[in-house]
């Protein structure tokens, strides 16, 4: 345990909680530290939270939340970001925490997750309100909720078991949660399967197709692209079905090239 990282980490937060010897916060300080100068990334920011919390020292836990948020810290980098937030002893610098939510978001913090996604949709003081770059956020919080993965693979195994009305109910929530592959396996359903069917989606096929489109799913990207295809809007098919190759649709490139084939030949 000398100079192991996580070994003297884990010696800190013991005494520290006093699991299996006396709470002694002196000593897991002094553990904490030497886990830190070893290489541990979170060891840092617990001592950022001792100091934050058992000494009311905000520099001093800003420091040593820097140092783990440096590391790759998720957990610091988003106490970097409440602190900004909410700290007005601290001069709070609203831009600076919506760059560090941003940062934890994409380290998998669902907490700053969800704040980004309310911050960019709504816009913070003089940055205005972006819904489509928001709405990136709501689909990675769907990403990191293994809710959503649950009723994904329920939904699939309703489908398998031909209870098309489950399977439907359950991509609906999840597709009017933001979730791109709900959305397009909702029209999908709705197409294939409306017939046999009991409950009736309004709009389903269209909507929710076109839904996942724009959400930038590329199976629906292509799919739209058809479907303008049909009405004669070429142009706008050939930038759907372009959307849809760069996101690796197959079907995407496969139509691109037979659209660009027939637009030059014609």
């Amino acid at each position: 345990m000398q100079n192991h990282p996580d070994g003297l980490f884990d010696a800190g937060i013991m005494m520290l909680k006093g699991h299996g010897t006396e709470k002694n916060t002196t000593r897991a300080r002094y553990y904490l530290e030497k886990a830190a100068k070893a290489g541990h990334k979170g060891a840092p920011g617990t001592l950022g939270y001792l100091e934050l919390n058992e000494n009311g020292n905000i520099t001093g836990a800003v420091h040593y939340f820097n140092m783990s948020h440096n590391m790759g810290d998720t957990d610091a980098t988003h106490n970097l970001a409440v602190i900004q937030s909410y700290y007005e002893a601290f001069d709070p610098d609203p831009y600076y925490a919506h760059k560090m939510f941003k940062i934890a978001s994409g380290r998998g913090h669902k907490d700053a997750t969800m704040v980004s996604a309310e911050q960019t949709m709504h816009g913070i003081h003089n940055l205005t309100g972006n819904c489509p770059e928001g709405l990136k956020y709501i689909k990675m919080l769907s990403s990191q909720s293994t809710l959503v993965t649950r009723m994904l693979r329920e939904a699939t195994q309703h489908f398998q078991s031909a209870d098309y009305d489950a399977a439907a109910l359950q991509y609906l929530v999840l597709a009017e949660a933001g979730v791109e592959v709900a959305q397009y396996n909702l029209a999908w359903l709705c197409q294939e399967f409306g017939s046999e069917m009991s409950i009736h989606i309004p709009d389903c096929i269209d909507r929710y197709f076109e839904l996942s489109a724009r959400n930038g799913y590329g199976p629906s990207q292509a799919w739209l692209g058809n479907k303008l295809w049909l009405k004669g809007e070429l142009y706008e098919s050939a930038r759907c079905y372009a959307a849809a190759a760069d996101q690796g649709s197959e079907e995407g490139l496969f139509w691109a090239g037979i659209l660009l084939k027939r637009m030059v030949f014609q």
